[in-house]
């Protein structure tokens, strides 16, 4: 059985991180509900195979995409086989909407056998975006990491993205644990510190792509 990187729990979660994964180093997330051994996988990154092995022995119920990049569906189509129902925001633009079983828009709950999932719509770095949400962790995909915003392709989704980050992320408890789609986690507080000293300084008015809030 494919072995965990990471483990969190609560007392009504259990998550499982593996990788990273595949050419773009893709963190896999799966959650599972303690009081039924149900499970959601989240995105279909690469390297599909480990992340059933790692999920075996749950009820595996469901597939939460954050986004629909290449890397984050990279497995879509094995676990569409599955027949796992797919959850998506419908502005995304990388995936065969036709397959999803449910769209979200944000402002829903997800319920995941016992437990609840708050989703939050986070356009920017992709125009769907999604975070999936239940204290103490937030599963966010690429749209905040440790150190700055996912990636951004214009000014102006640089902008929308922050928006995402600082009036939906930034308002839940300072002691949210960061489950991002790549790398390593972070929490609300140390995010909300990095975004300070990156509010106090000038910015090029075409800033974009990989954006650091602090710099040397």
């Amino acid at each position: 059985m494919a072995e965990p990187t990471t483990r969190y729990e609560s007392d009504d979660l259990r998550i499982l991180k593996l990788g990273p994964l595949g050419p773009y180093a893709n963190n896999a997330w799966i959650v599972i509900d303690k009081a039924t051994n149900k499970s959601a996988i989240i995105d279909a990154v690469p390297e599909d195979g480990q992340v059933r092995e790692a999920a075996a022995g749950t009820e595996i119920s469901m597939v939460l995409f954050t986004h629909s990049h290449p890397d984050h569906i990279d497995s879509f189509d094995a676990w569409r086989e599955q027949g796992v129902p797919f959850y998506m925001h419908p502005d995304e633009p990388w995936a065969d909407h036709s397959r999803i079983d449910t769209h979200l828009s944000g402002g829903e709950s997800i319920q995941l056998g016992e437990t609840s999932f708050d989703v939050i719509f986070t356009p920017g770095h992709t125009p769907g975006g999604l975070c999936f949400y239940h204290a103490p962790y937030c599963i966010v995909g690429d749209t905040l990491f440790p150190g700055g915003p996912g990636h951004s392709r214009s000014n102006e989704n640089l902008q929308t993205l922050i928006g995402s980050i600082t009036t939906s992320l930034h308002t839940l408890p300072g002691d949210t644990t960061i489950l991002a789609g790549h790398g390593e986690e972070t929490t609300i507080d140390a995010s909300k510190v990095e975004y300070a000293a990156f509010a106090a300084r000038d910015h090029d008015a075409d800033l974009q792509g990989d954006v650091l809030w602090e710099r040397d």
